[in-house]
């Protein structure tokens, strides 16, 4: 199951995240805070695009899962 979280909770620190957008609530977004785009007001970085996001663009966000264990050499 997914934890997730308010975007207010969102880490800031540059990592990539996976998010919700407001207006498209079904469909997800990889994501990460810009602080180089924080002046501007659209902080929020999505992988697949150069344009930002205002702060409030995204609802909910949860970490991404970890990598699954190496499994043995064939």
């Amino acid at each position: 199951m997914t934890d997730w979280r308010p975007i207010d909770r969102a880490p800031q620190d540059g990592r990539w995240i996976i998010a919700i957008h407001q207006d498209e609530p079904d469909r997800r977004a990889v994501i990460r805070w810009d602080p180089g785009r924080a002046g501007d007001g659209r902080p929020w970085h999505v992988a697949t695009t150069e344009y930002g996001y205002a702060p409030d663009a995204f609802t909910h966000w949860t970490p991404f899962p970890e990598p699954p264990e190496p499994g043995p050499e064939a």
